[in-house]
């Protein structure tokens, strides 16, 4: 008996497999450069929120005030604090803001925006909004009384 018949893989059958790879690690690249937009805004509204609380502790345990400041022309933001007097100002911290972001304070146009945190606790209150080039923002809500800030997402 005389078998012709051979074992292994078509051409057509090896292209088609090759084609569903290349459209898996397209849609998989596509996914993972998605995300890391949304951690970025992730990690960056850990890193402020952190440094408002920090400036909260600080201007009741130091009894100074603690200014935080964002400078849109520069894309920078700086925490300052100061004596009870306003005479000294010292430059506690000054980071950049990333590219993809953007961070302001709601209700203030203006090219400096603030906020500042009392030997008492509270604060001059309001809401920092910090979003990223795909529309997706984190608001940080600073209560005006007790200067405890919380983190919401945007819906």
């Amino acid at each position: 008996m005389n078998d012709n018949t051979q074992k292994g893989f078509t051409l057509i059958e090896i292209i088609v497999v090759m084609l569903i790879i290349g459209i898996a690690s397209g849609l998989v690249g596509i996914m993972v450069s998605k995300g890391k937009g949304s951690l970025e805004l992730r990690t960056f509204t850990k890193d402020v929120s952190a440094i408002l609380r920090y400036a909260r502790n600080n201007a009741v345990s130091e009894k100074k005030i603690y200014c935080f400041v964002i400078d849109k022309d520069k894309h920078t933001y700086q925490l300052y604090s100061e004596d009870t007097g306003y005479k000294n100002k010292e430059i506690v911290m000054n980071k950049d803001i990333p590219d993809e972001l953007e961070i302001s304070v709601q209700g203030r146009e203006e090219d400096f925006q603030y906020m500042e945190f009392f030997p008492r606790g509270s604060s001059s209150g309001g809401v920092i909004e910090i979003t990223n080039q795909d529309g997706a923002a984190y608001f940080i809500i600073i209560n005006r009384i007790t200067g405890k800030l919380k983190v919401e997402k945007a819906e």
